[in-house]
């Protein structure tokens, strides 16, 4: 227990004293969704398509808008409602897939159809159990009285929010038989992550967990996807097998240490990096609430956000900080490395990506909480830039306030990505990876670009002051 009053942060040192302890193909196979012929006579419940309709804030509203492929959809109904099973069966397995919930969505990916890692809508939840997103679900024997038992939850909630699509990774190890037919050992989950964050670490099962398609347990299986409990999206389903035990990893280290916020945020200067860039002018927050940003202060660029632990600060320490990297813990979400604001000649001018000359950081301060307001100067007007945690937990709100003088042709980029699709008036689901929300008095207006798409805001003639969340 930490009883120092002033105490404003904790630094963790966690020693590792696992590994893979097996090697793997370096190749993985794909499940096709161009059709279901990869599956056992699906119910008309699964549909293939491409694009389809989903909301965060509405449930029941995950819906196919037309036919494609790469997608699966379960389309639940109360009359039909039925599972998604494949023809072919695995043992020992290193299976990854995408998934999206719909709001208070519940269904479930079940290893050799037997062994359940629920799926299910637990976006905010602070005390996940067995039966929340990533969780080991219990087991039920209904003949001999055991009912509920076994259920692991994972060790943190690493969930995103519905209509965002999610990361499952599952290294499996099946139960293993002698020659006359005897278990000889469980069933294992060795490792789990959800979002990039590990769930599960080397977790038996002693056999198969409730609402299992089978009640025995063999060396193969099926892959079962629930579709009895409420509506799912599954794409870029692909597995690989696991190979026989190595010993101890290559890359294992023997601690690591965390930076852990308790009562007040806290700031961190570091490296970090950023799609393969080395960044060395950047800032991190670190909050109680478990929300986080990185920052890049050299173009005033807000880098990556993520809910979780805060600080992986282990290269920073060891062998005398040769790297200096800091990396963020948590299911991280990539943002951009380019200006907030810009000054274009018109608006197709394509956004800067470097530094812009005009730009010059004066610096920042904290507010009562802690939690910093960035200053620069702009063209000769002073911009503060101040993102805070959302009240709800549900993201950050950004607030961009410009004092002086502003040129007309001002403009501030809210989003740069492959993928914008608008939800609402306000609304926006970026990548499928995030939502932004922005109120429509700012007049946001998205445009085509090389890469994709970018929404950008007049500031010079709708206003003084954009603010704009980041919800996921």
């Amino acid at each position: 227990m930490i009883s120092n009053k002033r105490t404003k942060y904790l630094v963790v040192f966690i020693a590792l004293c696992c590994s893979h302890g097996f090697s793997q193909e370096t190749t993985y196979v794909d499940i096709p969704l161009t059709d279901f012929r990869a599956f056992n006579q699906p119910d008309q419940n699964w549909v293939i398509t491409t694009d389809f309709d989903s909301d965060f804030t509405k449930p029941w509203n995950l819906k196919r808008i037309k036919p494609g492929s790469g997608v699966a959809l379960n389309n639940y109904s109360e009359k039909t409602h039925g599972h998604l099973v494949t023809n072919e069966e695995f043992g020992d397995l290193d299976l990854e897939f995408d998934f999206m919930m719909d709001k208070g969505s519940n269904s479930g990916i079940y290893l050799q159809g037997r062994y359940e890692i629920q799926l299910f809508d637990s976006w905010l939840k602070s005390n996940s159990t067995y039966a929340d997103c990533g969780g080991i679900y219990q087991r039920w024997i209904e003949e001999g009285g055991m009912k509920g038992y076994e259920g692991v939850s994972p060790l943190v909630n690493a969930s995103y929010a519905p209509g965002l699509w999610q990361h499952l990774r599952i290294i499996f190890k099946a139960p293993k038989f002698d020659d006359k037919g005897n278990k000889v050992a469980n069933a294992r989950f060795n490792e789990v992550y959800l979002n990039g964050v590990l769930i599960h670490n080397q977790v038996e099962v002693s056999g198969p967990t409730r609402a299992s398609l089978f009640h025995d347990e063999k060396s193969l299986g099926p892959l079962m996807f629930q579709g009895d409990h409420g509506k799912v999206a599954l794409r870029n389903i692909r597995y690989r097998s696991i190979q026989k035990n190595v010993g101890k990893g290559k890359n294992s280290k023997s601690g690591i240490n965390i930076i852990k916020p308790i009562k007040r945020p806290y700031l961190l200067r570091s490296f970090i990096l950023f799609k393969g860039e080395k960044l060395n002018k950047v800032i991190s927050l670190g909050h109680p609430s478990g929300l986080s940003y990185a920052y890049n202060l050299e173009k005033g660029a807000l880098l990556k956000v993520w809910r979780g632990n805060f600080m992986d600060v282990t290269d920073m320490w060891h062998h005398r900080g040769q790297a200096q990297l800091a990396k963020p813990l948590g299911n991280t979400i990539s943002l951009s490395n380019s200006p907030a604001i810009a000054l274009l000649s018109d608006f197709h001018e394509p956004w800067p990506d470097s530094i812009v000359p005009s730009m010059v950081h004066q610096g920042y301060t904290l507010d009562k909480t802690g939690v910093p307001k960035f200053t620069f100067n702009i063209c000769g007007v002073n911009l503060t830039d101040y993102i805070v945690p959302l009240d709800d937990g549900m993201g950050f709100e950004r607030t961009l306030t410009l004092n002086g003088e502003i040129d007309t042709n001002l403009y501030s980029r809210i989003i740069s990505a492959e993928s914008i699709v608008q939800i609402s008036k306000e609304v926006y689901r970026v990548d499928g990876n995030y939502y932004v929300m922005i109120d429509k008095k700012f007049q946001s207006k998205k445009r085509e670009t090389k890469t994709g798409q970018e929404l950008l805001v007049n500031i010079g003639k709708v206003s003084s002051e954009i603010t704009y969340s980041i919800i996921y």
